[in-house]
């Protein structure tokens, strides 16, 4: 066997006659096989990048198609509770101030309970009405606050007020004689501090 150089691979010498075409030929064939990979590579990124593209939009599509549908549930909702007559005042108030968001929205029922409060009694103490009252709160509020009419918030302001500004009758009004007491409080109060 031959390597191509006279002397059998010992030495040097000159070339076999066409030794440099099959090195030229093999070269262009290298290149040739180079530039056809790289054309199959870019045709094949082309096709992933189509096909990606292709596969985004139909996502997109299906997407689009899921939310009219929840856009329509949503409208027949709404316009079946709409058109249902409404059992109470109550009910027809919140069709009529209903907001699509939160859990409402999503499951169209009711999460909020309203409690049950007709059990519940609130202790009428002249104390803490008095109280009260020596913090500013005006008559009519806490007749409201206690469940009882003005004239009995009255009626406790007078039995528990002192009996010396009572009976001085310079008082103008109940609340005034709160606010005097409450002033009298506190300077006896700061009177300690000193």
């Amino acid at each position: 066997m031959t390597d191509g150089w006279p002397s059998g691979g010992r030495g040097t010498g000159p070339l076999m006659p066409g030794t440099a075409d099959r090195a030229a030929r093999r070269a262009e064939e290298r290149a040739k096989d180079r530039e056809q990979r790289a054309k199959e590579r870019l045709a094949a990124s082309e096709q992933r990048s189509e096909s990606r593209a292709a596969q985004r939009d139909l996502q997109s599509q299906e997407r689009e198609r899921a939310r009219e549908t929840r856009r329509i549930e949503e409208g027949q909702r709404i316009q079946a509770r709409l058109d249902a007559p409404p059992t109470n005042d109550v009910e027809a108030l919140k069709i009529s101030k209903r907001r699509s968001s939160g859990a409402l929205a999503r499951s169209g029922e009711e999460t909020k309970k309203e409690r049950d409060t007709r059990s519940y009694k609130t202790i009428v103490d002249t104390a803490r009405i008095r109280t009260l009252a020596d913090r500013g709160a005006s008559v009519s509020g806490l007749a409201g606050a206690f469940g009882i009419t003005v004239e009995e918030v009255e009626a406790a302001l007078r039995e528990t007020a002192p009996q010396d500004q009572a009976s001085s009758g310079g008082w103008s009004s109940l609340a005034s004689q709160a606010r005097a007491a409450s002033i009298s409080r506190n300077v006896r109060q700061f009177a300690a501090f000193r």
